[in-house]
């Protein structure tokens, strides 16, 4: 006798012998006792939970000698004919490779005579979903009506691909998933039943990774039957399926947990050089995780429906991580198990996704900014730096001294988004209506104490904004200007934030917090900081600094003008702006003193990149 599967071998001949089903077998088996038998059934469910087993021993149940009995007795010619598959009154037919109109009109014109040594002529039709909507339609007529002593019972994973019209002419049946305990049993049964000897923890392995599907998981023990001549470990079905050890997904949890980059990416890399599963091991991170949410009592009723192996996992690490927190690595895990099957180099994807996993729980490291100038003395950088560059449209960002100045008590209180916004303090009668909100104020001390919490916000409504406006820093408050300020590095990070599409986001969700209407600005950090040491009347002469006229769109020497003290400078943005300078003064200084733009790059140690 040729070679049979272990699904094909051990298929179940009776109702009672069916793993798990209960709600359907129990239903068939009450209707063939009361003999109220449809003459259509449609099976739905995932692949390897017992659709075909089930249409087959309902076959051999209408035809047996016993009927009307809850079970097929086995013996007799008819239920031995149909179990061999050499009965002329059972028919299987696929309907993946017989999809089109020909094949059901065909199927229709055989039905129309008698069964030739049975009670019932049973059609299995196997994957309707793949039938044709020319097909199908053909098909409604006799599946309404069908031929005396006839039974149609059509299978399929996926019923929503089915018209509605053959879905209400049959009685449908749903099978479910098998659980990890139920497919375990079974394998220890077909274990005893080949004389083959297994550990507990490699039964296990098994009846997780089949992912409910019986056949799945007796296709699993059969290949590792196969590697292992004697008994089958734990370590073999890893072999074989490509699964990640539990200590393994340990020590990577272990590594996220205690904020340990090294350690997390030396293992990645082990595993994947390993050949593992990398679909497999996101699979079974995102199982943990999802199974630390689960409080004491839910997680002691699942895991004795399913033992999944990670029980002591998830007990050494219950409680150890806020639960708001697992709520996103959950979804960060999920996110990676879908782009992992497109990626090209997986390794990098699971490394980003193990260092969004640190941020996420510990917060984003402080790195210090690179230094973007290169080991000068603290002077000479004095002298070639000169003024920041204003540019034409910053002017808007800064009202004019004619604008009121913004006081405490011309913002009204509206209520905001957050729980812990800030109170808006009121003018009293004896406050000073006047003053200015400084860096120093109460609600600039709790916007950036609470400036992660509205980082987390603002990503709830648009994540790429987020992912912008994380690198910066509050730097300052100037009444309705907030300032932010980047590294170095983060160039592109401040050129996107001030788009108007995300400076506009920004700005809506920082005036819900300070329950005003409020703008921001994005500059990079000071490398430096200048001298305070001379006195207000003392003139510091900047020979190389060059300014930007927005009028005239040249660059002037700035020989003549004299720094502010700093006292001045950090006054208000809105009561303290330098005065417009007199007309021509500055068109004068340009005309006698211009620099060409050689002059300008050997003086700032720059290149010309677009001479347009």
């Amino acid at each position: 006798m040729a070679y049979l599967s272990l699904y094909r071998l051990h298929r179940p001949l009776t109702f009672a012998d069916m793993t798990g089903q209960e709600h359907i077998t129990r239903t068939l088996s009450n209707a063939m006792v009361n003999e109220r038998l449809a003459h259509a059934y449609l099976f739905c469910g995932p692949r390897g939970t017992g659709k075909t087993t089930v249409a087959k021993i309902l076959a051999r149940a209408v035809n047996c000698v016993q009927y009307p009995a809850p079970e097929p007795c086995g013996k007799c010619s008819a239920c031995k004919n149909i179990a061999a598959g050499v009965s002329m009154d059972v028919i299987e037919m696929d309907a993946a490779s017989n999809r089109g109109i020909d094949e059901i009109r065909e199927l229709r014109e055989r039905s129309r005579y008698a069964s030739g040594e049975n009670r019932y002529k049973v059609y299995i039709i196997d994957e309707a979903h793949m039938l044709t909507t020319e097909a199908c339609n053909a098909f409604l007529k006799t599946l309404e009506e069908p031929p005396q002593n006839v039974i149609f019972i059509l299978a399929t994973t996926d019923p929503s691909r089915l018209p509605s019209t053959i879905v209400s002419r049959c009685q449908r049946f749903d099978f479910h998933l098998l659980t990890v305990d139920q497919i375990r049993q079974r394998i220890e049964y077909i274990l005893k039943e080949e004389n083959r000897l297994s550990d507990s923890e490699a039964v296990i392995l098994m009846a997780r990774l089949a992912d409910g599907s019986l056949r799945d998981a007796l296709g699993i023990l059969e290949q590792c039957a196969a590697y292992s001549e004697e008994s089958i470990s734990a370590e073999h079905v890893r072999i074989v399926t490509g699964a990640t050890m539990t200590e393994t997904i340990e020590a990577l949890i272990k590594a996220a947990v205690e904020n340990d980059p090294d350690s997390g990416l030396e293992i990645i890399e082990q595993v994947v050089y390993s050949g593992r599963d990398l679909q497999l091991l996101v699979r079974d991170l995102t199982f943990v995780f999802s199974r630390l949410l689960l409080t004491e009592n839910r997680r002691g009723r699942a895991e004795r429906v399913n033992s999944h192996g990670f029980e002591d996992l998830v007990q050494k690490y219950r409680d150890k991580i806020d639960r708001g927190l697992l709520l996103e690595s959950v979804e960060l895990w999920h996110e990676i198990g879908n782009e992992l099957k497109h990626a090209r180099v997986p390794q990098f994807i699971l490394e980003v996704s193990f260092i969004r996993l640190l941020r996420l729980l510990h917060g984003r490291p402080k790195i210090p900014a690179s230094e973007s100038r290169e080991q000068v003395s603290e002077e000479e950088y004095k002298k070639v730096s000169g003024p920041k560059v204003v540019f034409p449209e910053e002017k808007n960002e800064i009202p004019q001294d004619d604008k009121p100045v913004l006081t405490v008590s011309d913002s009204p209180p509206v209520k905001g988004p957050f729980e812990s916004s800030p109170e808006v303090l009121s003018g009293g009668a004896g406050e000073d209506k006047n003053k200015e909100v400084s860096p120093e104020s109460d609600l600039f001390a709790r916007l950036k104490e609470d400036w992660p919490r509205i980082v987390r916000e603002l990503k709830k409504k648009q994540k790429s904004t987020a992912a912008w406006l994380e690198p910066a820093r509050l730097e300052d408050l100037r009444g309705r200007l907030i300032c932010l300020s980047y590294p170095a590095e983060y160039t592109m990070h401040q050129l996107r934030i001030m788009e108007n599409s995300h400076r506009k986001l920004v700005e809506e969700v920082l005036s819900d917090y300070c329950r005003m209407p409020v703008n921001i600005k994005a500059e990079f950090e000071q490398q430096g900081a200048a001298d305070e040491d001379n006195s207000e009347s003392q003139n510091v002469v900047k020979e190389t600094s060059n300014t930007y006229d927005s009028d005239k769109a040249v660059y002037a020497d700035n020989k003549k003008i004299k720094a502010k003290p700093k006292e001045q400078e950090s006054n208000s943005a809105f009561s303290a702006q330098q005065k417009e300078p007199e007309p021509g003064s500055q068109g004068k200084e340009v005309q006698e003193n211009p620099l060409s733009a050689e002059e300008a790059m050997e003086l700032l140690g720059g290149k010309l990149i677009d001479p347009d």
